[in-house]
């Protein structure tokens, strides 16, 4: 097709060609008829000189799937594989700007490549919210030496999908406290225990009929002249079930910290936690009937990332329907769990008592966990002195409703704990790990 030049070209040929006419001026009329020939001439000869069929172009990603608070290493090959050069080349790699920050680099390139040559560039970007999205296309275009024409293409399958899972911050901050005692220490963490034949040292007592040899405390039993044996703790497994409200209205707030982001934050940090304390997790999100996701209890390293795979494709959409969402669970999994509801609770009060009510046939220890949309919604925005009357009336109506739910489940035993953004992971971790240590969920 004709570039920017070559339109302009046809635009003064058809200029000259009209004042040519309107003045009987056949120099005018012959040049524009020259500049119009050349055009037209240029065109297939252009085609027939520039085989763009002969250009590679790929793209390199050093990894698909990233942290949100990691970097994403894009590299575009260029290679010439026919025996003509390409002058005016241009590439350009899309990717859209509300999910990517560019923090190094260009994600194009202006440049020339000859016979049987390859050109490389790369850029850095940064991603700005969790999930699945699409990098590219790759877009191609190549220019005669005069710039009068230019061919544009869109490269074939040059499309990559990146996976972002949540920030890795909060992982790091367990990691960094290492040890299970250091745990314990700053978050109050116990292991819920019972006697049996477990590796940590529990007590001693009297020797009964039926005891081990190998559990006799010889030292002690000469000591006291009655056989003495050692008793050892073993840790029970827990079994832990995370629902996370993946609805429309989870995804109130700004882009990158809506609700909805922050239960999946929370999901991700109590996986971790869970499976360092050698629990069961699972994770179930909830909104519509089409949107019913269900991953079954898993543990050790291995399923944490299949949990961070799990949650990194879950977008907030649809309406919550609390009692389907609940029967469906009950129909996929039966095992007694610490059950966590992570979830706004914009749903009727009703609905939401009668959804409760059919996880207590399977004793289930149900814990809800509240992120308040008013809290979530205006957090780190300044407001005007109107905004702010308006945003302490819609929070007092919403808090209302919590407390009516409250009101609805308090007869089932089931704690429902409203959190805002600074506090919501802090009291997850604590109501896991208050949960653990009364032996809850077993």
């Amino acid at each position: 097709m004709l570039g920017g030049k070559g339109r302009t070209l046809v635009l003064f040929s058809v200029f000259f060609l009209t004042a040519g006419f309107a003045f009987e001026n056949y120099f005018l009329i012959y040049f524009a008829i020259l500049l119009i020939f050349s055009t037209v001439v240029s065109l297939p000869l252009f085609y027939y000189q520039m085989n763009i069929e002969e250009l590679r172009v790929h793209r390199e990603l050093e990894k698909e799937k990233v942290f949100k608070d990691d970097f994403v290493h894009v590299k575009v090959v260029i290679e010439n594989t026919g025996k003509s050069s390409f002058d005016f080349l241009e590439i350009k790699d899309y990717y859209n700007p509300e999910l990517f920050r560019l923090v190094l680099g260009e994600n194009f390139i202006s440049t020339r490549i000859g016979p049987k040559k390859q050109i490389k560039f790369s850029y850095i970007l940064e991603p700005r919210v969790r999930g699945e999205y699409p990098l590219g296309p790759l877009s191609l275009v190549v220019k005669d030496r005069l710039g009068f024409n230019s061919v544009e293409r869109i490269v074939p399958d040059s499309v990559s999908d990146i996976l972002v899972y949540p920030p890795y911050e909060d992982i790091k901050r367990i990691e960094i406290l290492g040890s299970k005692r250091s745990l314990s220490q700053n978050y109050g963490l116990q292991r819920s225990k019972q006697k049996g034949l477990g590796s940590e040292f529990y007590g001693m007592r009297k020797y009964v009929f039926g005891d081990q040899f190998r559990l006799i405390d010889w030292k002690a039993s000469a000591r006291t002249q009655k056989l003495i044996v050692k008793e050892f703790e073993s840790e029970r497994d827990v079994s832990v079930m995370i629902l996370v409200d993946s609805s429309n209205s989870m995804a109130g707030g700004a882009i990158e910290n809506t609700k909805f982001e922050f239960a999946i934050r929370a999901c991700m940090l109590l996986t971790k936690v869970a499976l360092s304390r050698k629990d069961n997790v699972g994770v179930f999100t909830f909104s519509d009937k089409k949107n019913f996701k269900f991953l079954k209890p898993g543990s050790g390293e291995d399923h944490f990332y299949q949990v961070l795979d799990f949650v990194a494709k879950i977008k907030p959409q649809g309406k919550s329907r609390f009692v389907e969402a609940m029967g469906y669970l009950n129909r996929r999994y039966q095992k007694r769990s610490l059950i966590f509801i992570i979830s706004d609770l914009e749903a009727n009060v009703k609905e939401i008592g009668q959804a409760i009510r059919k996880l207590m046939p399977l004793n289930h220890t149900v814990i809800i966990i509240n992120p308040f949309s008013p809290w979530f919604e205006i957090h780190e925005i300044d407001l005007s002195s109107t905004d702010k009357a308006l945003a302490e009336a819609i929070s007092e109506e919403m808090m209302e409703h919590i407390i009516g739910i409250k009101q609805e489940v308090r007869n089932l035993g089931v704690n429902i704990i409203t959190v805002g953004p600074d506090d919501m992971m802090s009291q997850v971790l604590g109501r896991y790990m208050e949960a653990k240590k009364k032996g809850s969920a077993y």
